[in-house]
């Protein structure tokens, strides 16, 4: 019996160290962009699309997502965009809630790395307010004047 439970143990420790042949090449992309920006990657979250529509782009959820990119969405209006989200260590907000832990969500068009967002994970595993760059930052600190922006966006994206 002792044995057999060995056995068991051992296959266990083989198929958890397999996880990156199971995930897609989208999220090996994601995976290496985030390694490559010095993160840790502790787990690996899901994958899903996304599409924006210019008369979304008002919603409060995608305004908060777009003030956290370095580009436009204009080049991305109407295209699918995927999404790989993971958990990673090393990352700026890591101790905002003293978990050592962020999550990320990145987004890829044609094989390549185009934005995304991040959070920190806080102890019930929730997320309040509105999410940082990749790398961390604020919409303030992507965009500077926050309220000018918003009100250049509106402008721009509004019907």
């Amino acid at each position: 019996m002792l044995r057999y439970i060995v056995l068991v143990f051992i296959m266990l420790v083989f198929v958890g160290c397999t996880g990156d042949e199971s995930i897609s090449n989208h999220a090996v992309m994601a995976q290496d962009f985030l390694r490559h920006e010095g993160y840790e990657v502790v787990s690996y979250e899901g994958e899903g699309r996304r599409t924006f529509a210019k008369s979304e782009l008002l919603e409060l959820s995608n305004e908060q997502v777009w003030a956290v990119q370095y580009t436009e969405p204009d080049e991305y209006l109407n295209k699918q965009i995927e999404t790989v989200s993971f958990t990673v260590k090393n990352h700026p907000l890591d101790e905002q809630f003293n978990m050592g832990k962020t999550s990320v969500t990145v987004w890829l068009q044609n094989g390549e790395v185009i934005g995304g967002w991040s959070f920190p994970v806080s102890k019930k595993n929730d997320v309040a307010g509105a999410p940082s760059s990749l790398d961390g930052k604020t919409a303030e600190e992507v965009q500077g004047d926050y309220s000018k922006w918003l009100e250049q966006w509106r402008e721009k994206y509004g019907e």
